[in-house]
């Protein structure tokens, strides 16, 4: 019976007896307590709890799965898996359990044919009314264990739903297993098969363990369809199933020689599935969350092809075989096909080359670790690893657990986290520097004083408002006075607060008498806003009225950056797909900077193509429109939101027409015919999967257009020409500078050559061992190469030391006949001797200097350097 087939027979079986079929929900969970959906309950979480209401009493879903508590386990067993899928039926409130005892035997025994002999049954120790409901549908009671908690009984985490469960296990024989005379249901060993777990849902643990009974009586059953294909297809191993074999097939057929080995065959397998589905839900990777746990699986995918001898990308080379193998009940795979293959072979790409360097590292640092006898990768070591080489500690963990050493995890994370905090500490000194003035007994203090402070910057930006609060010093103050710098906060306000990308706004506050000039608005918390000002005139006091009003004209320019940020993000999806995200931005005065996702090198024509679409837009003058609604709402009409677990329940929404919609706090203009024009100075990459777009709008962009068109006129001024024969003019000059370079390398190779027979006159001789050094000014760094190479093969026994001076700095080489005359040694203390550094190979090697006074008394020193070696050999 094959993977489908089971599937669709669950779903059919319990269809048949008044249940609901549900969808697999998505893998990215809106729960804090968990990454993913780790189980086929998760979904229905908040019926269990009362919270939300069904859409029916009576449920069934086979839901996709993903979980990495038991990541080490994957590979080593036939079993683990991180992605898997879970068949479960469910009743909220409705049967309990005998309705789900006496469906779960008919289902395994009628539906699927297995014989009754091989089943067995496992309950909670003290359960005993499902004991009597399993000897009334016909079990043996010799056949019906009773476990304790750690084995039945049930929780999705350490608070939440949980109750005592039974279970159906599948024994496959006396022949499998570990023979052992104790070998039971839950043994661990091949010979028993858990097919099916029935959760008796009845209560919820609180934070301190405490269980009270939930609104209802509930029933959630798990049951893993690989482990099933694997009994009905009478494997021993998962991987053997029609779910994994044609995966399986593919990567042997990739492999370069024949070889066998199951543990990286299987993670490779397991590992593609689940980065398959996870990218087709647009869980992309990166450093943090879920996308962390992405690029790890990825990672880890990746070393075990390479331990096959897959020394390039592959990865991606399998996605179409497990879209196929899984489009039938997941047919979404087949549309994202192509950016989940684009997504996987840009981070391998970016991961092979971290892998190859920190690879031969780490095999030094444990071929020394082994060497003295040591069991432990100190640290520092670890944490170099990744801080230098981006080498993660989960790898050299798994990579020194397969080599029989350890690590300090907990020493580790103490250095990455005082590396953190370091990092922390260069943030820019602005945001320090407000939100460091209220020590938290003034914060508590006004909050109480003056509550929340309401923000009115959309619908005006000049405003009458009574001043609540004032801070001077860092300390809270009655007045203000002239000259005088500080922090104002009003009842109300029409300046934005820095938020969101967008930096805060400036303007004035001030009454009949006095003046004062806001050079920044910050946000302290969700309530109070705080307007930085220095005092222009007279002085301010607390509890007086006075007028607030924002700079009109800086505000449009930030609004029509940050409406030019959102069209951005809407090009990008279209030209390039919905692979991209925003992953942060800066919102400044006609200027702003857009990072987002994206695995790839943008090319020519498509940079071309983002550009007239972004002005395309612009001159269709879309109408931007500002609403109200919840998150929910919002993401149902298709919204993008980018920091959802700090949004409210109510959230604005920001459309651009039909072409974009996006939840925003931000302020934006009317329509996109105000942004005039967009031009994107720079295009670049910023970290592993991460670019970044920096670019100007409106008059900036107006007037950088107009600064370029003259620095042109410049240029052809100074050559001469039109601005249209700038190219021809400057290829004439690079011809001719071509012509006098390969000139000057003829001359400078006839030069050398009669300098050659001259050197190897005047070489020193110790022992039988010559010695030639000598230095050229201006000299390139081919010819002094090919200078030493060929003095090299005119010695028979020999060093030579080479160097080329110029006016700040000097490049030196050394050439070595003999093994125990190391040029690597030699040039490295030659070079030392001149303030620089240098090494490379015994026979070859090379190094520099910024000191070139320094080099003539450095080769006068060569021959004593080579005689001190000489004498150590013999010694």
């Amino acid at each position: 019976m094959t993977g489908n087939e089971i599937r669709r027979r669950f779903l059919d079986f319990f269809k048949e007896r008044g249940h609901l079929i549900q969808p697999s929900a998505p893998l990215s969970i809106d729960d804090p307590t968990l990454l993913f959906t780790i189980a086929g309950m998760v979904p229905l979480k908040t019926f269990f709890l009362g919270e939300r209401r069904p859409p029916a009493t009576r449920l069934a879903s086979c839901q996709v799965c993903f979980r990495t508590n038991d990541l080490e386990k994957v590979g080593q067993t036939s079993h683990h898996h991180t992605l898997f899928e879970m068949l479960g039926n469910f009743s909220l409130g409705d049967y309990f359990k005998d309705e789900a005892c006496e469906w779960g035997w008919e289902f395994v025994t009628k539906e699927l044919g297995l014989k009754k002999e091989n089943l067995w049954i496992t309950i909670f120790r003290g359960d005993d009314e499902t004991y009597e409901i399993w000897k009334k549908i016909g079990i043996p009671p010799s056949k019906i264990l009773k476990k304790d908690e750690e084995d039945n009984f049930w929780s999705l985490a350490e608070v939440g739903p949980c109750g005592p469960d039974t279970e159906i296990f599948f024994d496959r024989g006396q022949g499998f297993g570990c023979a052992r005379s104790n070998c039971e249901p839950g043994c661990g060993c091949s010979r028993w098969v858990e097919l099916w777990n029935l959760v008796f849902m009845q209560f919820n643990r609180d934070k301190v363990g405490r269980l009270s009974p939930l609104p209802s009586k509930n029933i959630d059953t798990g049951m893993g369809l690989e482990r099933t294909a694997s009994v009905l297809q009478g494997v021993e191993d998962d991987y053997q199933t029609d779910l994994f074999s044609s995966i399986l097939d593919w990567l042997k057929n990739l492999l370069p020689q024949k070889i066998h080995e199951e543990k990286s065959f299987r993670i490779i397998c397991d590992h593609l599935r689940a980065l398959t589905f996870l990218l087709g839900e647009e869980i992309l990777p990166s450093n943090v969350g879920k996308g962390y746990v992405v690029r790890r699986i990825l990672r880890r995918a990746h070393r075990f092809g390479r331990r096959l001898g897959l020394e390039d990308p592959f990865l991606y080379q399998g996605v179409t075989t497990v879209v196929k193998l899984m489009e039938e009940p997941y047919p979404h795979l087949k549309k994202m096909q192509e950016q989940i293959v684009s997504v996987i072979k840009a981070e391998e790409e970016n991961f092979r080359d971290t892998l190859s360097r920190g690879m031969r590292i780490l095999d030094t640092l444990i071929g020394n670790l082994k060497a003295k006898g040591r069991k432990l990768i100190p640290p520092r070591d670890v944490f170099r690893l990744y801080d230098t080489y981006g080498f993660p500690m989960e790898l050299t963990a798994e990579i020194a657990l397969e080599e029989g050493l350890a690590i300090d995890k907990k020493a580790t994370e103490i250095l990455l986290s005082e590396q953190k905090k370091w990092g922390r500490e260069d943030f820019t000194k602005k945001r320090q520097d407000m939100r460091q003035f209220i020590a938290l007994t003034h914060l508590t203090s006004l909050k109480e004083q003056i509550g929340r402070v309401e923000f009115k910057g959309y619908e005006t930006l000049k405003l009458e408002t009574p001043l609540v609060g004032i801070i001077k010093k860092k300390n809270l103050a009655e007045e203000l006075n002239q000259g005088e710098e500080g922090e104002l906060i009003l009842a109300s306000t029409p300046f934005y607060p820095e938020g969101g990308g967008q930096i805060g706004d400036q303007g004035l506050i001030f009454t009949s008498n006095s003046r004062a000039e806001v050079v920044d608005t910050q946000k302290m918390n969700e309530e109070l806003i705080l307007h930085r000002v220095k005092m222009l005139k007279g002085k301010v006091k607390k509890r007086e009225k006075v007028v607030a009003q924002v700079d009109k004209k800086r505000r449009k320019a930030i609004s029509r950056a940050h409406t030019a940020t959102h069209l951005l993000q809407a090009v990008l999806r279209e030209i390039l797909g919905r692979i991209v995200k925003q992953s942060g931005s800066l919102v400044d005065e006609d200027r702003f900077r857009f990072d987002f996702t994206y695995f790839s090198a943008i090319t020519k024509d498509e940079f071309r193509r983002i550009t007239l679409l972004l002005n395309e837009k612009i001159r269709e003058v879309l109408p931007v429109t500002v609403e109200e609604t919840t998150l929910d709402e919002a993401h149902q009409r298709g919204a993008i939101a980018l920091f959802e677990p700090k949004y409210k329940e109510r959230v604005r929404l920001v459309n651009i027409g039909e072409f974009s919609k996006e939840v925003c706090g931000g302020t934006h203009l009317s329509n996109l015919g105000e942004i005039g024009l967009v031009k994107i100075i720079s295009e670049s990459s910023i970290a592993s999967g991460v670019r970044r777009i920096e670019a100007l709008v409106g008059e900036k962009a107006l007037k950088w257009g107009e600064e370029k068109e003259n620095l042109l006129k410049t240029i052809a001024t100074k050559l001469g020409t039109s601005e249209d024969g700038i190219l021809a003019r400057l290829q004439e000059k690079e011809e001719r500078l071509q012509n006098q370079d390969r000139q000057l390398k003829r001359w400078q190779e006839k030069s050398i050559n009669l300098e050659i027979t001259k050197m190897l006159d005047g070489a020193w001789e110790i022992g039988k061992v010559k010695v030639v050094s000598g230095k050229w000014d201006n000299l390139s760094a081919e010819i002094l190469r090919e200078a030493a190479e060929k003095l090299k093969a005119k010695l028979k026994k020999g060093i030579v030391v080479l160097a080329s001076v110029s006016p700040n700095k000097a490049f030196l080489v050394a050439a070595s006949t003999q093994k125990n005359l190391s040029a690597d040694k030699i040039i490295k203390e030659v070079c030392c001797l001149t303030g620089g550094s240098g090494g490379g190979r015994w026979d070859f090697a090379q190094g520099g200097t910024s000191q070139p006074s320094k080099v003539r008394k450095a080769l006068e020193k060569v021959p004593s350097i080579v005689e001190k070696y000489l004498l150590l050999t013999k010694s």
